[in-house]
């Protein structure tokens, strides 16, 4: 018996009426979720911020899906990097929930009798991720890049779902990271690993390797390109003395057959003669050839008996960096344990939160895929490991990134940080102690409510602006106001109560491209304020 007949499957392929996806039980109502609209307000606390005024980061404290859902507004393909450790679905119990694991009764009662029993492991975790994925992409860059940590109860159901909010071209990397170095001798494999999964916004499709002769077309290509990572130094040495410094020894053969690149190379020592290896060519031509021989760029080995060898000079190499590697070893970028010592480290010694993710992962997940003015977004902050990486990396490399965490207020029975974001927001100001500078953070609580009347902090998301705009206070008319500029425009906010005709009047002519004003100042008016004529400045009113 043939294979297509044991598989039930036609010889000629089929119907072509079975659509190719992937689905699960309460698939379209999570995808309903992610369009609503987004319900009440974000709060500013500055009580529980760090130089509120002048923050460019900020600590949001609610359900991520509601705060995405404002975010849309204020950030849309905005955001550069996004990276979250999500629940992995494990069953067991930490400060968060990670068990959304169906019992057989309620598994029938979504999916209906005789559903397949699998799906009652995985549906309501697929169901709380979707939504909030298909929020993240739309606020990535057109080269941004999501990132989200791992391990095996979910990763296959992760990456088909990414395949379909993100499409399959743009999966760059399945990063497996070596998050602990210790052996578990309690069972029959001892599991030393998790996942990094990496899709942008749209992969570059050429033009993705930096170099000297390419950086100005590279840096305005459009889509996602990894940065190079940082020079191994250790590999370079200078054991000849060469003037021009440390070097190391890279292969002079290149991939593929190109004519023009294969011919014969010999030894000017020992005569050898040597031909590119099978399905290979040389990197040069003869005559760029003759010419890195002469500049005594070209080695036979050591002993001068080896194949062509390429001389590449550190200081050649240190500006444009070099491949980075899928595989994330704990020795080059932390483990659990590093993790939670670095959190030791901050709170004298405790350690409030399990398994936090060790800043040397997220550092450099930050240098493959930012720049140094870039916005990156956790919305699954858990102890706020982002939030120090990013810190860590503006003081090492003098960058400007701005971060978003995003985090729900679940308790953590500690009267010092009674919930989660509560620890975020502690770690965050103990780590910019640590580190030095003045990087503050604006520390916002999602409501249920309109934004308060009195305080234009909370108008910020309302109306599109970004958390880390600017209020300069001003008077007009003897009233408080607020300007804030952003992009090419001025706003002008005004919470103001009872405003008489030369208060409208004064508004109008303050010079601001929008006024902005609060529903609560129509409250018993008949009419709105009497300003619709041409040139007038553009009117919001939020509430």
């Amino acid at each position: 018996m043939n294979q297509s007949a044991i598989f039930g499957v036609s010889e000629d392929g089929g119907d072509g009426r079975e659509p190719y996806g992937f689905s699960w039980p309460g698939k379209g109502r999570a995808a309903a979720r992610a369009a609503t609209p987004a319900a009440g307000s974000l709060s500013p606390r500055p009580e529980a911020s760090l130089d509120f005024e002048r923050a460019a980061h900020a600590v949001i404290e609610g359900d991520n899906l509601a705060v995405l859902g404002h975010l849309r507004k204020s950030y849309s393909g905005r955001v550069k990097m996004i990276y979250i450790d999500p629940p992995y679905n494990t069953g067991r119990a930490f400060l968060y929930p990670d068990n959304f694991r169906d019992t057989p009764a309620d598994h029938r009662r979504r999916a209906g009798e005789g559903a397949e029993p699998e799906g009652r492991y995985h549906a309501r975790w697929l169901n709380m991720m979707y939504p909030r994925l298909l929020l993240a992409r739309d606020l990535l860059r057109d080269d941004g890049v999501l990132f989200v940590s791992i391990d095996d109860h979910e990763v296959h159901a992760l990456r088909l779902m990414l395949d379909e909010i993100f499409g399959s071209r743009n999966f760059f990397a399945m990063f497996p990271w070596q998050s602990r170095t210790s052996r578990q001798n309690d069972t029959d494999l001892c599991v030393q690993h998790e996942y990094v999964i990496g899709y942008a916004r749209r992969r570059r499709v050429g033009l993705r390797r930096l170099s000297a002769d390419n950086q100005a077309k590279w840096r305005a290509a459009p889509g996602f390109a990894a940065y190079p990572a940082r020079i191994d130094t250790g590999r370079y040495r200078n054991p000849d003395n060469d003037p021009r410094g440390p070097w190391k020894l890279d292969p002079f053969d290149a991939p593929n057959v190109r004519p023009r690149l294969t011919y014969t190379i010999r030894n000017p020592d020992t005569g050898q003669a040597f031909r590119p290896p099978p399905g290979r060519c040389w990197r040069t031509g003869p005559e760029r050839f003759e010419a890195l021989l002469a500049d005594r760029r070209i080695l036979f080995g050591r002993r001068g008996r080896a194949r062509p060898q390429l001389k590449v000079f550190l200081n050649e190499k240190r500006a444009f960096g070099e491949v980075a590697t899928s595989w994330l070893d704990g020795t080059g970028h932390g483990t659990a344990s590093d993790g939670t010592r670095e959190l030791q480290a901050l709170f004298d010694g405790e350690s409030p939160f399990l398994y936090p993710k060790p800043t040397k992962l997220l550092r450099f997940l930050l240098r493959l895929a930012t720049g140094p003015d870039d916005l990156v977004l956790d919305f699954f902050a858990g102890s706020g490991s982002t939030g120090q990486a990013v810190l860590a990396e503006n003081r090492d490399d003098g960058g400007r990134r701005r971060c978003l965490l995003v985090q729900l207020a679940e308790p953590t029975g500690d009267p010092r940080w009674p919930t989660l974001a509560d620890l975020t927001a502690e770690r965050l100001r103990r780590a910019a102690a640590a580190l030095g500078g003045d990087q503050g953070f604006r520390f916002w609580r999602h409501e249920d409510g309109p934004p308060a009347a009195t305080d234009p902090w909370s108008w910020l998301a309302p109306l599109g602006l970004p958390l880390d705009a600017r209020l300069e206070p001003v008077t007009v008319n003897g009233e408080r106001a607020h300007w804030v500029k952003h992009g090419q425009r001025v706003w002008l906010l005004y919470a103001g109560t009872n405003p008489d005709e030369a208060t409208w009047k004064a508004l109008r002519g303050a010079g601001a491209d929008v006024v902005v004003l609060h529903r609560a100042l129509f409250a018993g008016r008949r009419t709105g304020p009497p300003w619709r004529a041409e040139g007038a400045p553009e009117l919001k009113i939020v509430g």
